[in-house]
Parts: C-alpha cells; structure tokens; sequence
C-alpha cells in the first residue's frame, strides 16, 4: 500500500511550477535543504527525476508536464476541503472567501463587503483574484474551487446566481479631445482580441462597427493612463467611470455614440456550494451590498448625460 504524504503537494507543484529548488524555497519561505529533501521525496515516490538540468536551467520529465497539468486544480479543491465548516458562525468564524472578478467591479463590491464582514464576521477573510481567461473558460469547474465570481450574464449559465444591478456603459475620453466622431478614433478596450469580446464591443459587432483598436488592458484602473492627453476612447461602466473622473481631472465621461445595453453582471457559483451555511451568509451579505449598499449610492440606474 503506498502512503502518500499530502505535505508534499506544495513543495511539489512550487518544484515544477518555478523549475528551481532555490526559487522554489523562497516562494513557500522554506530553506533550501527542506526544499532538496521535498524533492528527494518525490522522485522516489513517482520513480521520476521529475526536474532533469539541462545546462544552467532544469527541464521537466513527461511525469512532471502531466503532473503540472493537473496540479493546481488538485491543491485548490484540496484547500477548499480543508476551509469547509461543518457550521458557520459570522461572528467566530476564520473562514477565508474567495471571490474573484476584474477590476472594476472588485472594486465596486468590495469596500461595502468588507464593511459588512468588519461588523458581522470579524475573524472572516476575503480574497478577490482576477477573473481571468482561464477562470472563465473552464466555468463551471473553476467555480469548485474559490466560493464564485462576478461575471456578465452569457459567459456562465446554468448556475447559482445572484444578479447585480444593471449599470450603464460610459465613454471616457480627454477633455481636450473632444466628443464628436467617436467611431473614427482609436479605441482602447478591456480584454484583449484573443480572449473574445466584452458585452460592449459585441453589441457594437452585431450593429455592424468595428472600433479601431489600437491597445487592449484587462485592467480597468489602467485606462486613464492609456487616454489621457489623446484622442483615445473606452467604454467603462459608469460608476467606474465616476471613480476615474473624482480623480483624474483631465478626463471626462460622454454618453456612447450608439445605444448599448446595460451591463448585467452577476455573481455565480458552483452547485457544490448551495447548502454550505458560509456560503448562504456570504450570499445574503452579497445581496445586502447589492439592495442596500450599492442601489442607496447609485440611485435608479438611469442613464444620463454626463458632460
């Protein structure tokens, strides 16, 4: 019977991750003949040399290629095990929440989440990772693993969720330059051409404009660097939108030069976590944000003419 040691998951996917037992010591702030010991460990439970040196680096066997494969999705949903409670109690609770999501709406739900988690579950922790491809493209899987993520309707189906309110599309654009002819002029967009469109640009694809895109950042908070002092233009949310103007003066916010629908983000999450009582109270306290939070703050959600 093989007896298999779970202490050697991290050490093992931060030997292939990095390639190196020195960088693969500092990343889990270990020493470096802890590392070389972890490592002696694991060839001889696969019967692999796993990392091969090749010169000045180190090469993966086939093994470790296969093992990396599967690895990170392994540790996750083995640390998600570890984080369940039989009970959850806001007020004595040390769980962690893992919420992922890009930029701008992180930023829109967390400050009001954390004010709940302060007065209500004081010991409770919250992460918000990126919604990034990966994430998105393995929906519904990659849910299993973090508590859910905040997504526009179309790129998740089928699953829990619990809708945002819907918020309106802003062009943000230098003050300078103007407003007239805002299809001519080059467009700076929010995911890059090989990750797919935003809900936006395929509004804009479906009525027939194809925007001159000259950059592409996933990262919201980028974009006044990206427009300012040009004749660039993006299209934001708008509360997003707000936060960039209170604080980069050089900017303003004009409505789309075609009629968009408004964003309807959601957030969703695995079936798995439908009857877990944390879960159930992170998803109240989410609906809390949303009711009486957000919609106090923001009002009816009308779209406005924003000069």
């Amino acid at each position: 019977m093989i007896t298999i040691d779970y202490n050697l998951l991290r050490p093992l996917r931060a030997l292939l991750e990095e390639r190196s037992v020195t960088r693969a010591a500092e990343r889990l702030h270990l020493s470096q003949p802890s590392m070389s010991g972890a490592l002696a460990k694991l060839r001889a439970h696969y019967g692999d040399e796993l990392l091969v040196r090749r010169g000045n680096r180190h090469d993966l066997t086939p093994l470790a290629e296969r093992l990396l494969a599967v690895l990170p999705t392994t540790v996750n949903e083995i640390e998600h095990t570890f984080r369940l409670q039989s009970g959850f109690d806001p007020a004595t609770s040390t769980r962690t929440f893992i919420l992922a999501g890009v930029d701008a709406v992180i930023a829109r739900i967390a400050p009001p989440l954390l004010q709940i988690g302060t007065a209500e579950a004081p010991g409770v922790r919250f992460e918000f990772p990126s919604a990034d491809s990966r994430l998105v493209n393995a929906v519904p899987d990659s849910l299993r693993t973090i508590d859910g993520a905040f997504l526009p309707h179309g790129y998740a189906a089928d699953l829990g969720h619990l809708d945002l309110l819907p918020e309106p599309w802003v062009c943000l654009v230098d003050r300078e330059a103007g407003g007239e002819r805002l299809l001519e002029r080059p467009w700076v967009e929010t995911l890059p051409a090989s990750e797919g469109m935003t809900p936006a640009t395929l509004q804009l694809r479906l009525r027939g404009v194809q925007l001159n895109t000259v950059a592409a950042t996933p990262h919201f908070f980028v974009l006044p660097s990206l427009l300012a002092g040009t004749n660039r233009v993006a299209l934001v949310p708008r509360d997003l939108g707000r936060r960039v103007i209170a604080n980069v003066s050089r900017l303003r916010l004009i409505e789309p030069p075609v009629e968009l629908e408004p964003i309807r983000d959601a957030f969703w999450w695995h079936g798995d976590h439908e009857r877990d009582e944390g879960h159930r109270w992170l998803r109240a306290a989410l609906t809390r944000v949303r009711d009486e939070l957000i919609g106090d703050a923001d009002g009816d959600y009308r779209v406005v003419d924003i000069r």
